[in-house]
């Protein structure tokens, strides 16, 4: 009897890009089915970030941490998947969100080998472009050009924050980098829309990509993570300065805290997820309680960056 493949969707993009944003709308917008969703989320560092802002409700939900997806982790990938698929015969689809320094090509070459390309296959690659670093990305390295030319869909985020000439002169560089793949828009709920369509329409075929062992895929990213545990309350403020004062080498920043934010007219203590993306620091509330408990952490990624940095700046912002 044919077993039924099931279809895997790589999310990519360089870090702070919005894939975790565009991730959870992908779930809110995903039409109703009696079947299974599972995600696979990477992450460099050794705590994981990611995996607590998406959405509660998913099948399964698996975090690699501690390395690459594209270089360090393809067994325990090839592992990932077929246990997945052994333990959720409903699944629909699996999404793998890479991290932001993973190259499209080799997790390919991993989902196409023995034996996973009989239980699994891939469905597209999708790419997420930040509209306002993604000429800074490129000079980081080889990655975020891979990233482009690599895709079967590309999804330009944070189109607002740039003015209309900028926008249209990096979707002419898309579209010559990558000229295949469409190019989506318009925020991340109009892209996650737009996506589930595309899942489903049977013209969207992955491009053609050479079959290679993965395992013979060792790139230099250059990028380096440090990470430390948070269990103090933080005054957001002050948190916010020291991080926005760190030095370029701080590719990306995100964290998990309690904090009190007096900039909201309230000295209320709440929990945020917070994101440094290039020097501009952003916050978003969740959807917790300040009481229960917290395993707050805080992660950076990038070159020349230090413990000693991230250790300071938590220890000046503590609420005493």
């Amino acid at each position: 009897m044919l077993r039924f493949m099931v279809p895997v969707v790589v999310l990519t993009g360089f870090l702070g890009s919005g894939k975790t944003t565009l991730l959870n709308h992908i779930f809110r917008a995903r039409p109703p089915s009696p079947r299974k969703i599972a995600i696979i989320v990477n992450e460099l560092g050794q705590i994981g970030i990611d995996g607590t802002l998406l959405p509660g409700g998913i099948t399964r939900q698996v975090e690699l941490s501690g390395g690459c997806i594209c270089c360090a982790l393809d067994e325990d990938l090839e592992k990932t998947l077929s246990d997945l698929v052994a333990s959720e015969p409903a699944l629909e689809m699996i999404f793998i969100e890479t991290t932001g320094i993973a190259e499209p090509l080799p997790i390919s070459w991993t989902l196409a080998k023995k034996p996973l390309d009989a239980i699994v296959h891939l469905r597209c690659v999708v790419t997420v472009v930040d509209a306002t670093t993604h000429e800074d990305n490129r000079r980081q390295g080889p990655t975020a050009d891979a990233q482009v030319e690599n895709a079967d869909v590309l999804v330009v985020s944070k189109a607002d924050l740039v003015d209309r000439a900028a926008l249209l002169a990096l979707e002419a560089r898309l579209r010559d980098a990558c000229p295949e793949a469409p190019l989506i828009g318009g925020g991340p709920a109009r892209a996650a829309a737009t996506l589930w369509q595309m899942f489903d329409d049977p013209d969207l075929t992955p491009r053609e990509r050479p079959v290679m062992d993965a395992a013979a895929h060792r790139h230099g990213h250059g990028i380096d993570s440090v990470s430390l545990a948070i269990s103090e309350t933080l005054d957001f403020e002050v948190l916010q300065g020291e991080l926005e004062d760190l030095g370029p080498g701080y590719v990306r920043i995100k964290g998990i805290a309690r904090v009190i934010d007096e900039s909201t007219g309230s000295r209320a203590p709440r929990v945020v997820a917070f994101h440094r993306v290039g020097a501009r620091v952003s916050v978003e509330v969740l959807d917790r309680s300040p009481a229960e408990s917290l395993d707050g952490c805080i992660v950076a990624l990038g070159t020349e960056i230090s413990e000693a940095d991230l250790a300071r700046c938590v220890r000046d912002a503590v609420i005493p």
